[in-house]
């Protein structure tokens, strides 16, 4: 089961960019739509949980404080990945947010003591080597200053910390609260942050169009997350984040070359067959 719930969470993954990708086409403002879309994930969380939770549960000190401080860098990880790409381009912020996945790996293998045999371990460097590989080039590389260099640093910890801490949940609190209601307060934490930073900017409106893609992505987002938590009861961590992260790069460069039209480099492709290949030994 822990291959299909990976499948899934890439599937969600894959809606994801794609409906940002739209909401860009049709210039729809971004806090707005990633503001409705927090809001949705946390509703249909909280709606579809099935279990009876009690305010002691919530407010448990501990998984509250958890889920504040995760609601926070979820939003600001796509505030600094909107900044990034403005300043220093997409190949460097793509690369520090997929190169990120050493993070989750390595509290998988070292606070958790997970083992893997050699195999897999060379699945998890041709991974890293893929990723490179695919991530598109770009000239920012030469004009990165020392005042823009902070972005891709923050990308890569807020991503790694983001991606790490759905394992951190699955070994410490899943006996306190169900995974629905988890995602919901981390959810909701982003909601009520967002809103504030709306609030400050007197920009609290709405399009209809920024409603409708704010849902589907917030929907898309929820069981995203969702079915990564339920792939980490099932595989060791190190693997689930490994195989993620080089599926979503691979499936979502295929679909960019069918659908948007986007070019792939000989590099791109050379990247496409390692991935795959690591896919395999990982497997």
């Amino acid at each position: 089961m822990g291959l299909l719930y990976i499948a899934c969470s890439v599937v969600c993954s894959i809606g994801i960019a794609h409906f940002l990708k739209l909401a860009k086409v049709k210039s729809l403002r971004l806090i707005q739509v990633l503001i409705v879309n927090y809001l949705t994930a946390s509703i249909v969380s909280f709606s579809i949980t099935g279990q009876d939770i009690s305010f002691s549960q919530v407010l448990d000190p501990v998984v509250f404080s958890f889920s504040i401080i995760l609601g926070a860098i979820f939003i600001a990880n796509l505030f600094i990945y909107s900044a990034s790409i403005d300043k220093i381009g997409m190949g460097i912020s793509i690369a520090a947010m997929r190169i990120s996945l050493v993070i989750p790996i390595g509290v998988s293998l070292i606070i958790y003591g997970e083992t893997i045999n050699s195999l897999k371990y060379a699945g998890i460097l041709l991974v890293l080597v893929a990723l490179y590989l695919m991530i598109p080039k770009s000239n920012s590389f030469k004009e990165l200053d020392i005042k823009n260099s902070i972005f891709p640093l923050l990308l890569f910890l807020m991503t790694g910390l983001a991606d790490a801490s759905l394992k951190i949940f699955e070994r410490e609190f899943i006996s306190n609260l169900p995974e629905y209601a988890f995602l919901g307060l981390i959810f909701s934490s982003s909601f009520i942050i967002g809103s504030i930073y709306l609030l400050f900017k007197k920009e609290y409106s709405f399009s209809k169009k920024e409603v409708f893609y704010g849902i589907l992505i917030g929907i898309a987002n929820l069981y995203s997350s969702f079915f990564l938590l339920l792939a980490l009861q099932e595989m060791q961590g190190s693997l689930v984040f490994s195989l993620t992260n080089v599926s979503n790069v691979v499936i979502g460069a295929i679909i960019g070359f069918l659908v948007w039209k986007d070019e792939l480099s000989v590099l791109q492709k050379t990247g496409i067959v390692l991935a795959t290949f690591s896919i395999i030994l990982l497997i």
